[in-house]
């Protein structure tokens, strides 16, 4: 997977950019934007870092090469946007709506996605690891090219979205709302059959 290039930007305020229709080449920082609703943006080759988007909403939205560093996104919407290689690290997007958007080349690290919505996408090349799922939606989702490491899906809602070669061996899929069709094919460890067991509709014996 290609990092997306962040070189050559300059440091400057996110609330004197965001209602430009192209922001490009810009290092924003420690900042709160309030209410901000924005469609049809061009965001390319930009660093987001320990910014909060409270009330927000971006829709049919394009971000090429984009860092988002230590950011608090939750409750945002990002309806219908598409996202190359773009990195989110240590982020929190809990209840964050990703619904119909597209990941092309996207890393996810360390974020809390607790509630978070990422229903309805088309994705192709999507990194995941160290991120917290609890009761989250995965709903009619391409995941066929994702990778998950060390990532909880607790009361995670996974409908829809094969699982089929995928390698969840490392997380933790404890009380996970899916079904045996989607489950189906999915790499997992021996101690986590356990907590699939329920799937089959069967009981143990004691």
């Amino acid at each position: 997977m290609k990092k997306p290039d962040i070189s050559f930007i300059e440091k400057t305020f996110l609330k004197d950019e965001i209602n430009n229709e192209t922001i490009q080449f810009k290092h924003f920082e420690n900042e709160y934007i309030f209410d901000s609703h924005q469609s049809h943006h061009e965001i390319k080759n930009c660093l987001f870092e320990g910014i909060t988007m409270e009330e927000c909403k971006e829709e049919d939205s394009y971000f090429l090469d984009v860092v988002f560093q230590n950011c608090d996104l939750s409750n945002m919407l990002f309806y219908a946007c598409l996202f190359r290689r773009v990195q989110f690290i240590n982020c929190k997007l809990m209840g964050t709506d990703f619904s119909e958007s597209m990941f092309d080349q996207v890393y996810f690290k360390e974020c809390s996605c607790r509630f978070a919505n990422l229903a309805f996408m088309k994705n192709k090349e999507t990194h995941y690891q160290q991120c917290d799922f609890t009761q989250a939606s995965i709903i009619e989702t391409n995941l066929k090219k994702s990778t998950f490491q060390e990532c909880t899906f607790h009361q995670c809602e996974l409908q829809h979205a094969p699982l089929y070669q995928i390698d969840l061996s490392s997380c933790d899929l404890n009380n996970i709302i899916t079904t045996p069709q989607d489950i189906q094919g999915a790499i997992i460890d021996s101690y986590q059959a356990a907590s699939l067991i329920h799937l089959l509709k069967v009981k143990i014996k004691e």
